[in-house]
């Protein structure tokens, strides 16, 4: 991380020589980080605060957590009306939460490195959810709280969504429905799969490349099938599927804001709208403020208030979002679930472009490629 830092810090200060061939001659090419984008858990990691589970665990507002039966801690606006084990009274208010500034990791690093003991450190981290200094703070564009959105990719995609299809199955984290009455029926949700089994061989490629039946395997489900699927499937396969219209008209208001997320472009008040709409959208049926149902509260449906503040400070969803690294991914999957190593078509790939940015064809370059290793966890490129 050192080295890329130093690396990054040159690009934005000395420049890189970067030949200009209209002029013939060279000039000092500079980069500016603006944002940094990534999944929860980068982020945190990013940003070196303590993150999920912990009390203070959003990275844009000072919310504090709420603790559950166990040891985990949740993000409720309200705190449960059959009390809990931190008896929380704290209401927070959605369209005023009490957001994090630059200046607030300046402060919180400024009083670590003051503190003398390392229980006195230990003591600030818990009570701000800041451990040290970001991991990229000699790169001075970084404003801390405000260059690093919520990712929609992510935050909506391959957890909110899966989550609430958990939810209709009675699947998420052993919660039943509760007071309310959300659930699907399984063989409802069977009818539903198969439907969009079948719908999927009539729909061209470029539109989505893979939907199986989601009832009885869900694993070929990517985040482009989860966004084809609940934007444009479920508001017709799963209309009169629930037994109130209220749950349906629920999920509608998500596919909704998330077409408008989408756009190209988008106003200020087209993004007030959003948060407006999120902010009576999040927290309205699973939770219930009940002890037992906190689970519901997790930290991605509350990073959905923070999603159009990301919007307005970093531009549309699509300029931030992760696909982009995501995507080439599944040609990485092959090499942790066989003992082939590197697949060859990402070996030729990364040959052929490192080919062409050398001058050189991709047969001299193979023989200087690191060798074949095997791979283990996520590798992102």
């Amino acid at each position: 991380m050192s080295s890329m830092v130093n690396t990054t810090r040159d690009c934005c200060v000395t420049g890189v020589p970067t030949f200009n061939a209209a002029e013939q001659d060279t000039f000092p090419l500079h980069a500016y980080i603006i944002f940094k984008l990534g999944d929860i858990i980068a982020v945190e990691k990013f940003l070196n605060i303590k993150g999920h589970n912990a009390i203070y665990p959003c990275r844009s507002c000072k919310i504090k957590a709420v603790c559950g039966l166990g040891k985990t801690h949740y993000v409720s606006l309200r705190p449960p009306k059959d009390g809990g084990p931190t008896r929380a009274r704290t209401i927070w208010q959605p369209d005023n939460l009490p957001l994090r500034r630059h200046h607030d990791f300046i402060d919180t690093v400024t009083q670590l490195h003051a503190a003398t003991t390392k229980i006195a450190k230990e003591r600030i981290a818990k009570q701000t959810g800041i451990k040290d200094l970001p991991a990229m703070h000699r790169v001075g564009s970084l404003d801390y709280a405000q260059s690093v959105p919520w990712e929609w990719f992510h935050l909506l995609l391959e957890n909110i969504i899966p989550n609430l299809v958990d939810f209709w199955t009675g699947w998420f984290k052993d919660l039943d429905s509760g007071t309310e009455d959300f659930e699907i029926a399984p063989h409802i949700w069977e009818e539903v799969g198969k439907e969009i089994a079948a719908a999927v061989q009539h729909i061209p490629a470029s539109f989505v490349h893979v939907l199986s039946n989601i009832a009885s395997d869900r694993s070929l489900f990517t985040a482009e099938s989860w966004c084809f699927w609940f934007i444009y499937l479920a508001p017709k396969l799963l209309e009169n599927r629930f037994t109130r219209a209220k749950y349906y008209k629920h999920m509608c208001e998500l596919a909704e804001i998330m077409q408008i997320t989408l756009q190209f472009s988008i106003t200020v008040k087209q993004v007030d709208e959003v948060e407006k709409w999120l902010i009576q959208w999040v927290e309205k049926y699973y939770y219930q403020y009940r002890v037992e149902r906190l689970p519901a509260c997790t930290l991605t449906i509350h990073g959905l208030l923070h999603l159009g503040a990301g919007i307005k400070n970093c531009s549309p969803v699509w300029t931030t979002w992760t696909f982009y690294m995501e995507h080439p991914g599944h040609v990485l999957r092959p090499p942790y679930k066989t003992p082939r190593g590197i697949d060859p078509e990402l070996q030729q790939k990364i040959a052929n472009y490192i080919g062409q940015v050398l001058g050189k064809r991709s047969s001299e370059v193979k023989p200087h490629l690191p060798p074949v290793s095997f791979l283990a966890g996520k590798l992102r490129i």
